[in-house]
């Protein structure tokens, strides 16, 4: 948080609910949907929002999602992302859907638990 005098600017994070998509990282379904906002503060009371900007984070593995602000609209009515919802990717881990390993991307098979991953 950046203060001048009484004035300040912060972050904002609001957690949306849950929302469901499929993972390219480790192909869990369970998403949270958060809203993310830069405030005008005056002693440290958010007066307004600005710069919204809305991501998907999963569950499983912790890749984060950037959504395009013309889908937000539709995702929070059906509770459901779509691949072109997504305007880019900002992380994405790999890792098994069965015991959570984090893995390398090339691989066919896990190497903590042996299952096979495609």
């Amino acid at each position: 948080m950046f203060f001048i005098g009484v004035l300040g600017i912060g972050n904002k994070n609001k957690n949306l609910g849950t929302v469901s998509f499929k993972c390219t990282g480790c192909i869990s379904e369970i998403f949270s949907l958060m809203e993310l906002s830069r405030t005008f503060n005056i002693f440290f009371i958010p007066i307004f929002k600005y710069s919204k900007e809305y991501i998907i984070i999963c569950n499983s593995c912790k890749s984060i999602y950037k959504l395009k602000k013309s889908s937000i609209l539709k995702v929070l009515e059906f509770k459901n992302v779509e691949y072109e919802d997504i305007e880019n990717i900002i992380l994405e881990t790999n890792t098994c859907p069965h015991c959570g390993t984090s893995i390398v991307k090339d691989f066919s098979y896990c190497p903590k638990c042996g299952k096979a991953l495609k």
